[in-house]
């Protein structure tokens, strides 16, 4: 039959008590309030609660005399205890300790993984900004010589123009100061035997400066 603590609560007795086990008398003295120690023997919790009903007149002070007697020297038994007891708790403080230098542990390696992660990602950061600087100066380089080579087109074509105008040397673009006939050859008219005095008159005329002069010249013969 299972332990019913409010019906020994409301009529105890020392026979029942004597039927009970630890963990049942435990919950006894619990109830009562009583202090004791959880790794104290069975006779030794029962002693106390017996004490306990008597001091407090529930049961007759003759149920001492035939309860079962503890030892009066357990200096040992009590030592033995204490030992345990300290053991136990040096073993949870042991473990405690072990869980709080693993975390520690584990806070440590988290930090230094976010770290390496930033230190990559900054210098990821920074390599992507000095190609994007390097890409962007070749580009500028590169528009720059295009630049200059269209200025210098530009100019070549230009000195070009001026020294057909004004006769000046192809290569050198230098002013040659002299007409240069084999560039005007082409705007020699076709020598006719029927109009000789128009076509002696540009061949060997007096000298005429400049091609736009020499170009009236040609359309006066047309």
């Amino acid at each position: 039959m299972p332990f019913n603590l409010d019906k020994f609560v409301a009529s105890p007795s020392v026979e029942e008590l004597d039927s009970l086990k630890k963990s049942e008398i435990v919950k006894v003295a619990k109830h009562y309030g009583i202090e004791f120690q959880p790794l104290m023997r069975k006779d030794e919790i029962k002693r106390y609660v017996l004490e306990y009903l008597v001091d407090e007149s529930i049961l007759p002070s003759t149920v001492l005399e035939t309860a079962i007697t503890v030892p009066t020297d357990n200096t040992f038994e009590l030592k033995r205890l204490e030992m345990e007891m300290n053991k136990e708790i040096r073993l949870k403080e042991m473990k405690r300790e072990r869980e709080r230098e693993e975390r520690e542990r584990e806070e440590r390696e988290r930090e230094e993984r976010e770290r390496k992660e930033r230190e990559m990602q900054m210098q990821k950061e920074k390599e992507e900004r000095e190609m994007q600087m390097q890409k962007e100066k070749e580009e500028r380089e590169i528009q720059m010589q295009r630049e200059e080579k269209a200025r210098e087109h530009e100019f070549r074509l230009k000195q070009l123009e001026l020294g057909v105008i004004k006769g000046s040397d192809p290569k050198t673009g230098l002013d040659t100061g002299v007409f240069d006939v084999s560039k005007h050859v082409k705007f020699v008219p076709k020598f006719q035997e029927d109009n000789v005095e128009k076509f002696c008159y540009i061949c060997v005329g007096s000298k005429i400066d400049g091609l736009e002069t020499r170009m009236d010249a040609l359309n006066k013969i047309t």
